[in-house]
């Protein structure tokens, strides 16, 4: 093979992306560069995967073309180091390509070079040890043989070898890794998915997935714990700054500074103390698209003082490290993303889903309950672990949930079903959210199961909401309104309100311009609470994090008395109604 085309550039990364999911435990398991938190082969798949999955329908016939297309994809879904880095490493080749429609081993040679001295630019303290020596030393072994006028096939056989050599090296370069006794695990990943574009190249050779994965297959000897609270990311449009001044303004908030993209979107990758310092300095120079903010501290013992299992669907709306502490599991709603079904936060993220929805103008979304069988699984799991267990359903007025659950509850032994509580929290999103964290204090305090079920059943009309819709363009595409509706609003410019009240949704009147739509609805919301009582607050958001900022802000300046209060990215079944742009306001009096 002398050139490689668009069809065949398909091909090969697509390989490429197979062979590194096959081996995701794997990087997962030796992951502990930069921090030992056990999720490089996650961050990569989460990266790569929403590209996989689009890859066939590419129809972009110039490589340029395709590869714009797919580096655009992975900048937006990258996660966690590894993932930024390896979005950045394929950006910036992407971006070499540019004007060919083929490329052939010497230019290809040079896009990798290119992209090797980028990607070390783009991190504020590149490490050697790590994915970036794999990637290096690759490039280079690349171009050698690339000049030395070798053919495709014989370059990547012998790279694979080059790589697998320099991979074996990391755990000797790294101090982190030569303690742990591990290789780096991205750098892992990056050799597995060049070895499956490889097996592509190579054609009818085969390089089986995991072959040579043995040597590597340790369980770390020795792990530090991380320095810092947080690993944020936030993807960001910045105006009329680049990369250098971010990495100037926000190197003072933590280590692992690395910014992947361009001058048009750029993906930022912290670990800190304090992502809202970070998170105020981007509001002030771009707008912000995404962002996600996860704990890199150990999680405290899973609710050691209330001994009841905790589960809700996966509308149900809480921070993820609450999440992570109290141990809760999640049964996922289905996604039918045109004809195709997909597991609630398992198979697609709740950020994936609004940028889908924001750019693919065909895409229809619709929501259905979980089947039975997952609610099966999560009870019987949970009462193999505690002696009794409480589910929080969204509205059964919503969706089927709540009577799956209590289907799939009835198919257990007498027993068992005795055991378990089920709660119809008559809310959606941070609404049902509010109600499980207070359920959560009451069981701390020493209220028993029925006790809190009592309470918090009581409690449900007390949740007060307000939201934003931007567009019925994704209520009319679902069918659930007619066309009409959406062209009216669109032509007079109206943007609807809504709230949830007695387990449905109603309309709450419009405002005749989104200027300064999040102080509008506050001083809304503010109306409907008591301003004598303190309350806890549930600020949802879905592809704004600025308007969450805004909100918050908003609150902060106001009379209301605020004992918690949290942002969160809102469920799906939320998105599927009000889609994109949407954002929502939810508060509960403290006891």
């Amino acid at each position: 093979m002398k050139e490689i085309d668009a069809e065949k550039f398909k091909e090969i990364v697509k390989r490429g992306m197979e062979f590194l999911f096959q081996d995701r435990l794997l990087l997962n398991k030796i992951n502990v560069f930069p921090v030992a938190d056990g999720d490089t082969g996650d961050n990569l798949t989460h990266t790569l995967m929403p590209v996989y999955e689009q890859i066939d329908e590419m129809s972009e016939p110039r490589l340029d073309d395709l590869a714009a297309r797919l580096a655009a994809g992975m900048l937006m879904s990258a996660k966690g180091n590894s993932g930024v880095i390896f979005s950045q490493f394929f950006f910036s080749f992407a971006k070499a390509l540019k004007g060919k429609a083929t490329i052939g081993p010497a230019d290809f040679s040079l896009a990798m070079e290119k992209a090797v001295n980028e990607t070390y630019a783009s991190i504020a303290q590149p490490k050697e040890g790590t994915i970036l020596t794999v990637l290096r030393h690759s490039a280079k072994e690349f171009k050698r043989l690339a000049m030395e006028g070798e053919l495709y096939h014989v370059i990547f056989e012998k790279v694979i070898i080059k790589a697998k050599e320099i991979l074996e090296k990391t755990r000797d370069i790294l101090p982190q890794l030569k303690k742990a006794k591990v290789v780096d695990a991205g750098g892992l990943g990056f050799f597995l998915f060049f070895k499956g574009m490889a097996a592509a190249v190579q054609g009818g050779r085969e390089y089986p997935p995991g072959a040579d994965c043995g040597a590597f297959d340790q369980v770390p000897q020795t792990v530090e714990a991380s320095e810092w609270a947080f690993c944020a990311e936030w993807v960001f449009r910045p105006r009329g700054r680049g990369k250098d001044f971010f990495m100037a303004q926000l190197k003072k908030w933590g280590d692992s500074l690395l910014i992947a993209g361009d001058a048009d979107m750029l993906h930022l990758h912290i670990h800190t103390d304090s992502p809202e310092s970070v998170e105020k300095e981007l509001f002030r120079h771009g707008e912000i698209v995404s962002r996600k903010v996860d704990s890199l501290l150990e999680p405290r013992p899973h609710c050691p003082d209330i001994g009841i299992a905790l589960i809700m669907d996966s509308a149900v709306d809480i921070p993820e490290q609450a999440e992570k502490t109290w141990g809760i599991t999640i049964v996922p709603l289905q996604i039918l993303l045109n004809d195709r079904y997909c597991r609630d936060r398992f198979e697609i993220g709740k950020e994936e889903l609004y940028r889908r929805m924001r750019s693919e103008k065909d895409l229809v979304v619709k929501t259905s309950q979980p089947v039975p069988l997952d609610f099966k699984t999560a009870f019987e799991s949970a009462l193999s672990r505690k002696k009794q267990v409480l589910f929080f359903s969204l509205s059964s007025r919503l969706s089927g949930s709540y009577q799956n659950a209590m289907a799939s509850l009835r198919s257990l032994p007498a027993a068992d079903q005795a055991r378990v509580r089920i709660i119809d929290t008559r809310n959606v999103s941070a609404g049902s959210g509010l109600l499980l964290c207070s359920a959560v204090q009451l069981l701390q305090q020493g209220r028993d199961l029925d006790q809190t079920v009592a309470e918090i059943e009581s409690r449900r009309q007390e949740v007060v909401s307000l939201g934003y819709v931007e567009s019925l363009e994704y209520a009319v595409r679902g069918g659930r309104l007619p066309p009409l509706a959406g062209s009216v609003t669109r032509l007079l410019g109206i943007k609807p309100l809504v709230a949830f009240e007695n387990g449905v949704l109603v309309k709450k009147g419009m405002l005749f311009s989104d200027r300064n739509k999040e102080k509008k609805v506050v001083h809304r919301f503010l109306k409907k609470l008591e301003l004598g009582k303190a309350y806890s607050v549930g600020v949802v958001y879905t592809d704004n994090p600025q308007a969450a900022l805004l909100l918050e802000d908003e609150l902060a300046r106001s009379t209301l008395k605020i004992s918690s209060i949290y942002q969160v990215v809102g469920a799906a079944v939320l998105g599927a109604h009000a889609g994109p742009g949407t954002f929502c306001l939810f508060a509960l009096a403290d006891n």
